[in-house]
């Protein structure tokens, strides 16, 4: 079953292109308006978790570590979960999507729950 190791590889790399360009754009728009991104001690949380995003995408290519993956993208999705309750809560506006409107912090529950499954997936030893 190597193919089916591979195959969620490349998901995994899919999913991380797909997160890191959405991600930079949010940070595009902190650095241009300051206004994106809640701060935490005045550090905008976009930066940290683009960060997060980079950090794991390199321990999955490197193979090795598969704790920094595990600890970055479950940071990730902690703080994904968060927003999207204060969103529901009517406590945070999510940055919504340009197409529907949609908030961008429910594809990003969506996604970062989505790269933990793969790399559980991943990680197990199919044979």
């Amino acid at each position: 079953m190597k193919g089916f190791k591979s195959i969620i590889s490349v998901t995994i790399y899919l999913f991380f292109t797909v997160g890191i360009l959405g991600m930079s754009r949010v940070v595009l728009q902190e650095l241009n308006t300051g206004t994106a991104c809640p701060k935490v001690k005045e550090i905008p949380i976009c930066y940290v978790i683009i960060v997060c995003f980079i950090a794991a995408l390199i321990s999955h290519i490197i193979n090795k570590k598969p704790y920094i993956y595990f600890v970055c993208i479950g940071f990730s999705l902690i703080v994904a979960i968060t927003a999207t309750v204060l969103h529901i809560n009517g406590n945070f506006i999510c940055p919504k999507t340009i197409i529907k409107g949609t908030p961008k912090c429910y594809y990003a529950v969506a996604l970062l729950s989505s790269l933990l499954f793969l790399k559980i997936l991943h990680a197990k030893n199919i044979k």
